[in-house]
Order: structure tokens, then sequence, then C-alpha cells
């Protein structure tokens, strides 16, 4: 009988040539020559076959604390692509990844969650930073940002990030899911940070799964324009972890078909944070279907936009006519005005917040209709 002996690096080699899925070569970044990814030197095939630039058929991981940039008008197509990551050996722990695309485009065409950001526990952090024109294309469905650690997606100027079949992660493994490792939990917490006049288009988007932290930020004229629903917290009652949804000025846009965002009893409640502009107002969430803000947490900060006792309500989510269900369990204005009133307008389909007049002005109005009819009365003497 003949007795094999596995290597570490033989059993790499079996995973990787036994799996089509995300493609037949992992070259990790290396930097041998410079920090850019499009030069060839810079990348170092895991199996000892020559450099190159990472293809079609390929996964390129960027680890081990490089920061790598892709600032050249090219595109380039690729199996996977993982940013913070435990390669070239897997398992626990991770090394740090940053990558900064300023212009052209990347494809990965692989499926799943070939595309993923912090992926490895727990020095594992990931980063995108997108600016410019710069374009990133995903064609998996199950892309993820802060999948064991913490992950960031960052997206300005006029960057877009495009995934029509996607349901993307921010956030998936946190403390509560950790059974492998003894150093106190794995730490998942993925942001998406959309902002300037960048573009984000997707089809779901889960925030905050299984015990882990996710936060969703829109700013400027930045958009987040989803096909599907957006769903905070989708894993069922978990007593760790949060939920953020943050929209920063009165030109940003989140849309969505759904908002399927009801927190449990003994939950950390999902939390929605509207910041005013100063003369324009907030950003409302758009909502072709329903919204389910059950026991969600609520803060509108106006920095000195006036919102007028009486007056119109300052809309901040907009569903269809019928389709609001559910209330905040807190709610808390900061700025100009303390005294308000969230109203649920169901025949709209409508959540907004209203000014309400202060204890010390109603009873000013109610002494002053008092002295007024009492001085009509007197003249009808």
């Amino acid at each position: 009988m003949k007795r094999f002996v596995v290597t570490c690096f033989g059993l790499l080699l079996a995973i990787v040539s036994a799996s089509p899925n995300y493609g037949q070569t992992v070259y990790q970044f290396d930097g041998d020559t410079n920090d850019d990814f499009l030069v060839a030197a810079n990348w170092n095939d895991i199996l000892a076959g020559p450099d190159a630039v990472p293809g079609p058929l390929d996964q390129a991981v960027i680890n081990d604390n490089f920061v790598v940039k892709y600032d050249t008008a090219v595109a380039t197509n690729v199996a996977s692509l993982i940013v913070g990551a435990d390669w070239p050996v897997t398992g626990v722990l991770g090394t740090a990844g940053t990558l900064n695309m300023s212009a052209g485009s990347i494809q990965v065409n692989g499926p799943g969650n070939a595309f993923t950001i912090g992926r490895a526990c727990c020095a594992g952090t990931g980063v995108v930073n997108m600016s410019g024109d710069a374009a990133l294309t995903i064609d998996g469905t199950d892309p993820t940002v802060g999948a064991r650690d913490v992950g960031e997606l960052n997206l300005s100027g006029t960057a877009t990030v495009t995934s029509p079949n996607s349901y993307w992660r921010f956030g998936n493994y946190g403390h509560n899911e950790d059974i492998f490792n003894p150093i106190g939990g794995l730490e998942g917490d993925g942001l998406l940070s959309v902002a300037d006049n960048a573009t984000f288009n997707g089809m779901f988007v889960f925030v905050g799964d299984n015990s882990s932290v996710g936060e969703i930020r829109v700013s400027d004229h930045g958009s987040v324009i989803l096909t599907g629903n957006l769903i905070p917290r989708p894993s069922g009652f978990q007593a760790l972890g949060s939920a953020k949804i943050q929209m920063n000025g009165a030109n940003a846009t989140l849309s969505a078909v759904t908002l399927e965002s009801a927190s449990e009893v003994g939950e950390i409640p999902t939390l929605y944070e509207f910041n005013a502009d100063p003369v324009f107002g907030v950003s409302p969430i758009t909502l072709s279907n329903a919204v389910n803000i059950t026991n969600n947490d609520l803060v509108v900060n106006l920095n000195g936009f006036p919102l007028i006792s009486g007056g119109t309500p300052l809309l901040l989510f907009d569903a269809a006519p019928g389709q609001i269900y559910g209330t905040f369990a807190s709610s808390a204005v900061f700025g100009s005005v303390v005294p308000h009133r969230v109203i649920y307008d169901n025949l709209t389909g409508d959540v907004s917040v209203l000014r309400v007049p202060e204890p010390t002005t109603m009873l000013l109005l109610g002494l002053g209709m008092i002295t007024a009819i009492c001085a009509t009365r007197r003249e009808s003497r």
C-alpha cells in the first residue's frame, strides 16, 4: 500500500485546482516594483508560475498591508477580487489590504462572493476607495463588504458600482457567529459610503447580517439605487450587531422596492439618521412598495434648517400609499427645534417629522385667542 503525505502546499494546490468558481490561478499582490495594480511584476502566482496581472480566469488578492493604486483608464476583467484576506493560506486570521481606484474599470466575473472586502478576521481590514470616473462591475450574486473583519466600499467623484444580480452584504459575520476563533469573536463590519456624484446600483442589500455591524451612508448627490429590497438585520433575532442608514444633505438618493427593517425586542434597534442641509432640508428614502420601521430608532439633525411649527412636515420616507408598517421605538430631533412629532400618513405612504408648539407657545396662543374673543364681545355690546 502506498502512503501519501499531504503538505500544506499540496492541499492548497488541490483546492485551487479543484475549484472552478473563482478561476484557475490565484495572484497575490506583492509590490515587487511599486504599488500599481496594472504592473505584472507586482503580482505573485502562489503556485510559483510567472508574474502576471490577474485576468478573466484568475483570482486577485490584495492583503499583507499593501495599498494598491489603479489609476489608468483601462479595463481589467478578473474572476475574483478579494481585498483584506487570509491568502495565501486560508484560515482564521487575515491581513489588511487597500485598493484605490481613480480611473478605469474592473469587472469581477466570478459567481457567488467572488468580490469580498474584509474577508478574514482579525487583522484583515479591507478598503476599496473609488474616485474620479472609476467603475466596478460585479457579476456574482453575493458580494460582501465586511465579511469577517472591517470592510469599506467608498465611492466619490463620479465613480460607479454596477451589480444587477447581486445580494450585497455590508457586515456578514459578527461575534455570535464565532465557532473557530478562540480570541473572542469575528468582527464583521461593513460600510458603503456614496458621496459627490457617485452611483451604486444593485439588487438587494443586507445590512448587519449575523450579529455583525453594517452601515449605508449616502451624501451630497450620491445615489444608491436598488431594484430589490433594502433589508437591515436580515438573519432574525441577534442580540449583538447593529445596522445604520444615514442620509446626509438634501440631494442624496436612496431608493429600493421595500424597506424591511423591523427590529425585534432585545436587539439593538436599526438607526435611521437624517442630517439636514440648513437651507434645503433632508433627502428622503424612497420605496416603490412598503416601508417597515417597527421598533427602529430615528434621529434628525436639523443643523439650522428652520422646521416651522405647524408648517409643512419634513418628509423622511416616501413609500407607496397604504404601505407603512410599524412605528419608531424612539425619535429625536436636534438643532433649532426639539419639540416634534413623527407623522405616519398611511394614506399617502409618507413618514415625516413635524414641529409641534411648545407648551408656553400653546399657552400664549390660548391667551391670545381668549383676549381676541373677549374684545370682540365687548365691541358687539
